[in-house]
């Protein structure tokens, strides 16, 4: 299982490497291309987008992982009725997106891209199949799906920059990367002996699976709502060029939560059989990954500071350095996203996730509120600062009023003892 686990961490690696190093040229050049106005237009537009991804979602990936590993001859069954869930919330939130635009004050630029991104919505259903490697532990084929398309997509967006196209083509470069990613999921699965003809839709699976997924799909709502509202509320209450601004150092901050997200979807299937076999062992490598999480949120975090406007003015250029102030408040809320990843195993093992749902709607009312005190007074840094804060408090403190989590969030606080990264054998 270990030969295996490290194998599956290496392509996700891989994976990351290429799409953050690629990603990354290739972001960096649209946004010196577009300027801030214009790349503010297409962040608020995905911020925009991503309020409705609840209905996409559904909160399925790491129920459909379980169920995969615990009961491998319903794979079928799983398969199909997830997609057709997804595809059916992927319907749902393109008509929300379509109605919510006669609502909205913006320009008609704006809400043309915003439309055009919402359409990718329906080929996100072929994320199942991403799903049934991760319980499989073979991440590796996923992996060659989604670079092919990445790469596919990357070579458009620099000929869009090379022909100077508007920034309504970045908008369609999106879907063209969702759609060959799906098509390239699809042939994989049938390459490795699986076919999507096999799929079956069951309503008694579906509103199984909706039953433990309703409170991870209404908690990503709000994740959606507290990670995105504030570049909306900046574009509503500022200017879409401030966007463009507080995106470069949204950016940068999320640069390394790619780790955690790796660690977490590759250890899920270790954990699920290790609370089964060793429950003492199970607790105790939770603690090592909270630990883990955290000290890689400290060193990142003081890097940022030292070096963050020199990386501001080498990859984005002198427009973009306003993001300094917004980013070194926005890279220590790595420490407490990576440390919640973490603790989504345990809840999902421990089927709380209707805690998380809780805890996610104190942390969602009290962000909208700072921003709307924050963001007249000091601009996109009264953002940072108040993501900053709401997520410190969601992580460390709220879950204390729920009796259940009090146990793994004091756990979560003892991590930031070194002692409990190094004293545990791997």
């Amino acid at each position: 299982m270990k030969q295996k686990l490290l194998k599956n961490i290496s392509w996700l690696f891989f994976d990351k490497i290429i799409r953050i190093f690629g990603g990354l040229v290739v972001g960096i050049w649209i946004a010196r291309y577009l300027g801030p106005n214009d790349f503010g237009v297409l962040n608020y537009a995905l911020a925009y987008t991503a309020l409705f991804m609840f209905f996409v979602k559904l909160g399925l990936d790491q129920i459909i992982v379980r169920e995969v590993v615990k009961k491998p001859r319903l794979t079928n069954y799983l398969m199909g009725t997830a997609f057709v869930l997804k595809l059916i919330g992927s319907i749902i939130a393109i008509v929300l997106v379509y109605f919510s635009l006669y609502v909205i004050e913006i320009d008609s630029l704006t809400k043309t891209v915003i439309f055009i991104i919402s359409a990718g919505f329906i080929l996100q259903s072929f994320d199942v199949i991403d799903y049934f490697y991760q319980a499989k532990v073979l991440s590796k084929y996923v992996v060659i799906a989604r670079n092919s398309a990445f790469i596919l997509s990357s070579l458009l967006k620099v000929y869009l920059i090379l022909y100077k196209y508007s920034v309504v083509y970045f908008a369609i470069a999106n879907i063209v990367d969702l759609a060959f990613s799906g098509l390239f999921l699809v042939i994989i699965y049938k390459h490795t002996g699986h076919s999507i003809k096999k799929w079956r839709y069951s309503s008694k699976k579906a509103i199984e699976l909706l039953r433990f997924s309703w409170p991870l799909a209404l908690s990503m709502f709000l994740i959606s709502i507290y990670m995105k509202i504030d570049q909306v509320m900046i574009g509503n209450m500022l200017d879409v060029e401030e966007v463009g601004i507080y995106s470069v150092a949204v950016r940068l901050a999320e640069f390394w939560v790619f780790i955690p997200g790796i660690l977490v979807s590759t250890l899920m299937p270790y954990f699920v059989n290790l609370r089964e076999t060793n429950k003492k062992l199970y607790h105790y490598r939770l603690m090592q990954l909270y630990s883990l999480m955290f000290w890689m949120g400290v060193f990142v975090g003081v890097v940022t500071i030292i070096w963050g406007e020199d990386i501001i003015r080498l990859l984005f250029d002198e427009a973009y350095l306003g993001a300094y102030d917004a980013l070194v408040f926005n890279i220590w809320n790595g420490i407490f996203i990576s440390q919640a990843i973490a603790r989504g195993i345990w809840m999902i093992g421990e089927n709380l996730q209707i805690y998380r749902l809780y805890n996610n709607f104190f942390g969602v009312t009290l962000n909208i509120i700072l921003n709307l005190i924050l963001i007249p007074k000091m601009g996109i840094t009264g953002a940072a600062i108040a993501t900053l804060f709401t997520q410190a408090l969601s992580t460390w403190f709220f879950p204390f009023i729920w009796r259940p989590l009090r146990n793994s969030t004091w756990s979560m606080i003892k991590s930031i003892n070194p002692g409990c990264l190094l004293n545990y054998k791997l």
